[in-house]
């Protein structure tokens, strides 16, 4: 028999190229839809975990535009931290083997510098990276087995048919199109990773012990040099003429998203550097 495994958010960027790569043996793909399965409704997620009863869930529905979330905080609450905490309750109850994804956004008000560690105190600023973190919190302490998994900015080619979301790749071919100007920061630091890297090491992740790990791609530069790189990877035409550096946001303090992954890579999964993915995937 099958084991049976559930994605939710299986329509979104990331869902949806989990559930493609997942629809093969030895996997019988789970994919309801919202009406089949409401996050925001606890009765909903028990009736269909206990129904279905899969083996593995990996939780991916989220509202995940940051700025969505903080002009509608409460909204962020009920799905970001309820609906993960109500996905656990029932993952406990019967038993299945919970992946969830969590954000580099629970680092955004950290003041190191470098790529930080899973077990740095945490204060994030804004509310998805608030949410993000008690999620965490709150998943962790109903079902200690679940795994929690911190994703950086992730993107695919722009020509892929399947969704997309406002990536990097997305961002620069439009600006230059349209010739428009990017204006990227000089005091931001995060990594960004091909989604499909993210995809491909999910099996692995399945194995892992209990826990939060940090899981995607570091970054060294600044996001202005990484913007100007990534342009010229792509292959557009005299970037520093349209993509500009903006010196004035997070001038105050330093955003450091970057992660260190060292943990996951003790089992075995890694991600390449920000600019090695991105040659890797251009390719």
């Amino acid at each position: 028999m099958k084991k049976k495994l559930l994605i939710t958010g299986s329509s979104g960027f990331l869902g949806s190229r989990l559930a493609s790569y997942f629809s093969r043996d030895p996997y019988h793909l789970l994919q309801p839809t919202h009406d089949e399965l409401d996050v925001s409704c606890e009765e909903s997620i028990q009736a269909y975990i206990e129904e279905h009863r899969p083996a593995v869930v990996i939780h991916c529905a989220a509202l995940s535009n940051t700025w969505y979330c903080e002009q509608h905080p409460e909204e962020s609450y009920q799905v970001n931290v309820q609906g993960t905490e109500r996905i656990a309750k029932a993952c406990k109850l019967t038993g299945a083997r919970l992946v969830f994804m969590s954000s580099d956004q629970v680092y955004n008000g950290t003041l190191r510098r470098g790529p930080i560690k899973e077990n740095a105190i945490l204060q994030p600023v804004n509310f998805y990276g608030r949410h993000k973190l008690e999620a965490e919190q709150r998943t962790q302490g109903i079902f200690p087995d679940s795994i929690g998994l911190r994703l950086t900015w992730m993107y695919d080619l722009p020509e892929c048919h399947m969704k997309q979301n406002s990536n990097i790749l997305v961002n620069l071919l439009k600006a230059y199109n349209e010739r428009s100007v990017i204006h990227a920061a000089t005091h931001e630091f995060r990594g960004v990773t091909y989604v499909w890297e993210v995809v491909r090491n999910m099996e692995k992740v399945l194995s892992l012990p209990g826990g939060i790990y940090n899981y995607g791609s570091n970054n060294s530069f600044n996001s202005y040099e990484l913007h100007l790189r990534i342009a010229k990877i792509m292959g557009l035409q005299d970037p520093s003429r349209w993509i500009l550096p903006d010196e004035e946001r997070f001038s105050n303090q330093v955003r450091n998203l970057t992660m260190d992954c060292s943990l996951i890579g003790n089992f075995g999964i890694h991600f390449k550097e920000s600019i090695e993915g991105v040659k890797e995937a251009l390719s």
